[in-house]
């Protein structure tokens, strides 16, 4: 999750969730802990909810304004540290398995 802001992140799931099929019934299932899974990361008390969009219904995200004294997801990073790291993220479903590699940050 180092170095991803939370647009690349939505974009990062929008693409895997594009392409495979499992995987976006898993994160409709369990949107939270796919996310931990695929990030490496506990979201600890966030509640992380999925919709799914229809032809017909469109959503759009208004994105967190920090309140004072709140840290932004830049000002987050920077206090977080760390560098590049490697994700993996294994859904089993069906007997089968979806195998996700993904590179965050350098």
């Amino acid at each position: 999750m180092a170095n991803m802001t939370r647009g690349e992140m939505q974009d990062l799931v929008s693409k895997f969730a594009n392409e495979n099929p499992k995987y976006r019934e898993a994160l409709l299932n369990d949107p939270k802990g796919v996310l931990e899974k695929q990030f490496g990361t506990s979201l600890g008390g966030i509640t992380v909810k999925a919709v799914a969009e229809s032809a017909d219904v469109a959503y759009v995200v208004v994105p967190h304004v920090p309140a004072e004294g709140e840290l932004s997801d830049a000002d987050l990073e920077k206090v977080a540290g760390g560098g590049g790291k490697d994700v993996r993220c294994d859904i089993s479903s069906g007997g089968s398995a979806i195998n996700t590699y993904v590179e965050i940050g350098v």
